[in-house]
């Protein structure tokens, strides 16, 4: 891509003045943006951001050595290839979005934020579409797809930076999708990764504690997941308005006149949905929406699911495509995986399988399966290390309050000790000594199964805190290790059918 005509790439007034000063800009090829001075290559533009831990301009030398042509840094610095710039994230991605020819502009782009539900919004979102006859790429925790049925790589982030993110719009509009849904962390939205990006429509799925190891309070960590809905200005708004976060910002939007549409399981919306549980672990699904009434049914016992589903069918039926086609395809929808999946055991017991790591969905679970099944709730969980320490307690008294048996065993410690971790879970419990603690997620899960299908009476286990992921970060270690694995090898050994 040439910079020729000043530079027209970057659009700020203060740094087009910067780069006619250097007549050595004015024509050049750009081979590619980078922010990691390890990926440089002779003609790249490098980007100097200020990290958490790190600052690029420390590594402005290595990136000049590897033939950076223009290197942007919020720093002054003298050298005839550093420019000054402003807010440099927020240009970062407006030149990521020009340098891959402004894919999101082409594309009905649908970002979804929320502190649980991201994940099964967006990919229950893309499926829906595929069944329908309309790709949709996705962007989520788990993976990326070009179609909306094909994963093509693993994912690294939530959000992913502003060049991958543009990069993946681009790769997404020239497999020919004319969709694509993304999750919205409320650190990509504070470290300003979407810049640069074209909003269609805006998801809320919900709102509630977590995060605060990295926003300094719960108001900044709102304010964060609200600047999807009034920074980046998208045309239609979907708000699940059963929290108060919801009630808020939907109202907010009512009052400024803009497209705004509400999603609730307990007040009056545009689209209000009710459910009833049935026998074989599903949802009859009762839905009133703007485009009429529905009876369906759902391959779920999570209400919450259910919540995210009708999310994604709000924003497509909102973007053009026919509701009565979603529902129908709706019924036999393939979930992502960690999010209550459940799993048969000997019996009459159940293993359910949930990304649940926030006091909210550590409740959510709980409640779902006391609601949907008899007899004896056992709990399996621990809490990440390096991450925010207030919800641990909380989680401690929440697993108390709902399961019958609770084993306490370690998520993904990373740098911080075990039994640290465990002893502040544990402050939040009242009886403390009646909480059985095994390390080895391994002997934790396959003790409570054991225990389970032995028993004469029903049980249920839930194993919570890592759903999809398929390794655990211990020290610096990031070991293999996937509850599913763990749980298909004690089928397997038990021989159950």
């Amino acid at each position: 891509m040439s910079l020729k005509r000043g530079v027209e790439l970057i659009e700020s007034r203060i740094l087009l003045r910067e780069l006619s000063n250097h007549k050595e800009f004015t024509d050049f090829n750009v081979r590619a943006l980078s922010f990691d001075s390890r990926n440089v290559e002779h003609g790249d533009i490098f980007f100097a951001l200020k990290g958490i831990n790190v600052n690029g301009r420390d590594y402005i030398a290595e990136a000049k050595s590897k033939g950076a042509k223009l290197i942007l840094s919020e720093d002054h610095i003298e050298g005839s290839e550093v420019i000054q710039v402003n807010n440099l994230r927020n240009y970062m991605g407006e030149v990521a979005s020009r340098f891959y020819g402004e894919p999101s502009r082409e594309l009905t782009t649908i970002c979804v934020t929320g502190t649980n539900g991201k994940t099964s919004c967006v990919e229950s979102l893309a499926k829906l579409a595929y069944k329908s006859g309309s790709n949709c790429g996705y962007l989520s925790t788990i993976g990326v797809s070009l179609d909306g049925f094909d994963v093509i790589r693993d994912s690294v982030l939530t959000t992913p930076d502003s060049i991958n993110l543009q990069k993946t719009f681009s790769e997404i509009l020239d497999f020919g999708s004319k969709f694509v849904a993304l999750e919205a962390s409320s650190h990509g939205l504070e470290q300003k990764r979407l810049g640069g990006t074209s909003v269609k429509t805006a998801i809320l799925t919900s709102f509630s504690h977590d995060h605060l190891d990295y926003h300094l309070s719960i108001e900044d960590y709102k304010n964060a997941k609200l600047s999807l809905f009034r920074d980046l200005n998208p045309e239609i708004s979907i708000i699940q308005i059963d929290n108060d976060c919801g009630k808020e910002i939907y109202t907010e939007l009512l009052n400024k006149d803009k497209a705004v549409y509400s999603v609730s399981n307990k007040y009056a919306a545009d689209f209000k949905y009710s459910f009833t549980r049935n026998s074989g672990n599903r949802l009859d699904m009762e839905l009133t929406s703007t485009e009429g009434n529905f009876s369906f049914s759902l391959n779920t016992l999570s209400s919450v699911l259910a919540s995210n589903i009708i999310c994604s069918i709000a924003a497509l039926t909102l973007n053009g495509l026919n509701i009565s086609n979603l529902i129908r395809n709706v019924e036999n929808l393939e979930l992502p995986k960690g999010r209550m999946e459940l799993i048969k055991l000997k019996n009459n017991n159940y293993c359910c399988i949930d990304y649940a790591h926030t006091p909210d969905a550590l409740e959510s679970a709980l409640k779902e399966l006391r609601n949907s099944f008899d007899g004896k709730l056992w709990c399996v969980f621990g809490c990440g290390g390096n991450r925010d320490k207030l919800k641990r307690p909380l989680m401690g008294s929440i697993a108390e309050e709902y399961a019958d048996v609770i084993v306490l065993t370690n998520d993904n410690p990373r740098s911080e000790d075990e039994n640290l971790i465990f002893k502040e879970i544990l402050s939040g419990v009242k009886k403390p000594n009646n909480i059985l603690t095994l390390a080895d997620r391994r002997e934790a899960i396959l003790h409570s199964l054991e225990c389970a299908d032995h028993k004469n009476s029903t049980n249920i286990v839930l194993v919570a805190g890592k759903g999809h992921e398929t390794y655990q970060q211990i020290k610096d270690k990031k070991l293999i290790f996937d509850d599913r694995e763990v749980i298909d090898k004690y089928l397997s050994e038990q021989n159950v059918k």
